[in-house]
């Protein structure tokens, strides 16, 4: 099966990934589904340091409670952000890791939109599109980015930093 495939295959989260939970995908970065803000931010992503809360999510909840800084970026479900959302979603990312912190990216299930955000800021480092979409798709198996998601990040490829 290619990455192409891999990636648009529907999760019933036979992997193993259960529907309400996270994956750290780096030393700072975690990214997962809207459950955790609700559920047990507090109790589980809090004592992992998790300091900072990216929602991706179409509609606006509540930040988490105990959070330092919390963006929203608002984006359709399976669909990329806006050119914009994702240059402030990549700015903010590029801070925040650079102050230290652990930053908790989210979107309804986090299987695309969280993903997409992530990929983006790892392309703006000169990360290429399909190592990018790899190294996530590694750690949270439940990933699976829209061809309009994969076309987003490979055009973010060839824009000028």
């Amino acid at each position: 099966m290619g990455l192409f495939s891999f990636l648009n295959a529907k999760d019933n989260h036979s992997n193993g990934t259960p529907p309400f939970e996270f994956s750290q995908i780096t030393d700072q970065v975690f990214i997962g589904t809207n459950a955790c803000c609700r559920v047990h931010f507090e109790d589980r992503l809090l004592k992992l340091g998790v300091s900072a809360d990216i929602s991706l999510e179409e509609k606006r909840i509540d930040h988490p409670f105990g959070i330092d800084a919390y963006l929203w970026l608002p984006t359709k479900d399976h669909t990329p952000p806006s050119r914009e959302n994702a240059d402030v979603g990549i700015s903010a990312l590029k801070k925040l890791l650079e102050q230290g912190r652990k930053v908790y990216i989210h979107c309804q299930n986090g299987h695309g939109r969280g993903p997409t955000l992530f990929a983006a800021y790892l392309i703006s480092t000169g990360m290429k599109p399909d190592d990018a979409i790899a190294l996530i798709a590694a750690k949270r198996p439940a990933t699976h980015l829209e061809p309009s998601q994969i076309d987003f990040l490979r055009a973010s490829a060839t824009m000028p930093s």
